[in-house]
């Protein structure tokens, strides 16, 4: 599942358009909430606010201690990199795996072939965003673009070529990088 296919994103920009969709009501629909001059009003799908430094650290402190500290234990990060839900996504219309809260390999917007390891997880995000952790690496990773992706349906390319020369550098192999 390297990418959606073309007619799969046709389909949710075409979702994207129709306020009636639950892809324009989770997607669009919300950013009205949504207060540029207002930090603390969060929009739920678009608008989060962080640092790739300070979102590496936390999905860090999910597979292992940050500075003393380990948000949950071992036993819970294995369920959230163990598959709970699999299926096409109602809001991107996209299959989509996912584990407790966590995007999981394989997807088009979350694909193992960018080298994550078969435990990872984490968020693929609209403009470019890419966070993951692989409890199996002890690896935390967060890519943060300051510009708007145009990528629709998959993985930004340029979060993939930075996923893949990651663990290429930790020895592993990757598969259509």
């Amino acid at each position: 599942m390297d990418g959606a296919d073309p007619g799969t994103e046709l389909d949710m920009l075409r979702a994207l358009g129709d306020p009636g969709s639950l892809t324009h009501r989770a997607m669009i629909g919300s950013m009205r909430l949504y207060d540029a001059l207002d930090p603390s009003v969060e929009d739920p799908s678009y608008g989060g606010l962080a640092a790739a430094g300070s979102l590496s650290r936390l999905f860090a402190a999910l597979v292992g201690e940050v500075d003393g500290i380990r948000l949950i234990s071992a036993d819970r990060t294995a369920e959230l990199a163990r598959p709970h839900s699999r299926g096409t996504c109602e809001v991107v219309l996209l299959p989509s795996t996912w584990g407790l809260g966590f995007m999981l390999p394989d997807s088009p917007v979350f694909p193992a072939s960018a080298g994550l390891g078969p435990r990872a997880f984490g968020f693929d995000g609209a403009n470019g965003t890419f966070v993951f952790a692989d409890p199996d690496r002890e690896l935390a990773f967060a890519y943060v673009q300051n510009a708007g992706s145009r990528t629709i349906g998959r993985m930004n390319d340029r979060a993939h070529r930075l996923v893949a020369a990651v663990y290429r550098s930790l020895g592993g192999t990757v598969s259509g990088a």
